[in-house]
């Protein structure tokens, strides 16, 4: 039995052996769309391959090899089995404890992307765990997760600083509402009463964020697969090492970073 972390096995059997099932022939089998194909092929190849991804998502070979491992089969059954899985985002949920926000604006950025995932849910199917798990893979590498915080600027209008000021109207049944105004008096040339300055991010850091969030379900993913292939009998030639997820390795560098500015 050949002793070998998750991770290195999915890579084994996606890269090595389950390009067999279909090798030589046409037929790539059922379940994977062409926008998939193109997606894998780019992010694995670096280029576009007039291949179809077979049933497991992985490239057929132009020339038969034979059949895959039978431990390879079963690891490929297992991540496609993915598919009916689904995930959720914790209530709370930051990915940036890095980032200082002093104001926070980074923390009601994120809980706008989080409610806005829950609700789409897209993100946290099985079909894209799915395709995480193959694309990390296939390249031997987890999701990008690294990220530079933004920084806060003030609201600007024209180039200059604006100012904000809270009025009161009625609706048309008489209610009485606020609403936010422009808080600068063109005429008097200086803010209103009560006026007030406002802040922003200088950057989207939805991208940031969402990378994050695909690390942390790459891991959990890795972790129900570990759990799965490690029932006894399930895999005859490879025995899995122990596996913890490392579902926020920002954290470790924080820490290290700390460290270093303490030495220096």
């Amino acid at each position: 039995m050949k002793k070998i972390t998750i991770e290195a096995l999915l890579t084994w059997a996606f890269t090595k052996e389950l390009g067999k099932v279909g090798s030589g022939g046409t037929y790539a089998g059922p379940g994977y769309s062409v926008a998939w194909s193109g997606l894998l092929e780019m992010a694995a190849l670096g280029t576009m391959v007039d291949r179809s991804p077979n049933v497991y998502g992985a490239i057929p070979g132009f020339v038969y090899e034979g059949e895959p491992a039978a431990d390879a089969v079963v690891v490929g059954d297992a991540v496609r089995a993915l598919a009916h899985e689904g995930f959720e985002i914790a209530d709370g949920w930051n990915p940036v404890p890095d980032w200082i926000d002093e104001l926070g604006l980074i923390a009601e950025a994120v809980e706008k992307l989080a409610a806005e995932q829950r609700k789409r849910a897209d993100r946290l199917s099985g079909r894209h765990i799915l395709s995480l798990v193959i694309t990390s893979a296939v390249l031997d590498r987890g999701p990008t997760w690294q990220g530079n915080a933004p920084k806060t600027v003030m609201v600007e209008h024209r180039g200059k600083p604006a100012w904000f000021v809270m009025r009161k109207a009625k609706d048309r049944t008489g209610k009485i509402y606020e609403y936010e105004d422009n808080g600068f008096d063109q005429r008097r040339q200086r803010p209103y009463k009560g006026a007030y300055r406002k802040w922003c991010l200088d950057r989207s850091i939805r991208g940031d964020v969402l990378s994050r969030l695909d690390w942390q379900l790459w891991q959990s993913a890795l972790e129900l697969l570990h759990l799965r292939l490690s029932a006894p009998k399930c895999l005859s030639s490879h025995e899995l090492l122990p596996f913890r997820p490392n579902r926020a390795p920002w954290k470790l560098a924080v820490g290290i970073a700390q460290t270093t500015d303490n030495v220096e």
